[in-house]
């Protein structure tokens, strides 16, 4: 016989207002217009510009880790 104990997981889904999607969705969209500026400029051989662009892209990602961080430890 088996004395295992089984063990049980909940998973609580929280439902967002509409607007946070809106704001997700458009960081998204920035996310992915910049990184492809950033991309394209530096095939293009315009070193300011894409590091510009890069700086853009690393800040908004960043900014998103830190709001996803707080966002999970419900410090919002």
């Amino acid at each position: 016989m088996n004395n295992q104990e089984e063990e049980y997981f909940a998973i609580k889904v929280v439902r967002r207002p509409w607007y946070q999607w809106i704001l997700w969705g458009l960081w998204l969209t920035l996310e992915i217009v910049f990184s492809q500026a950033a991309i394209a400029s530096a095939k293009e051989f315009e070193p300011r510009a894409a590091m510009v662009f890069w700086l853009l892209f690393g800040v908004l990602l960043l900014g998103g880790i830190i709001i996803w961080i707080i966002r999970r430890q419900r410090l919002i």
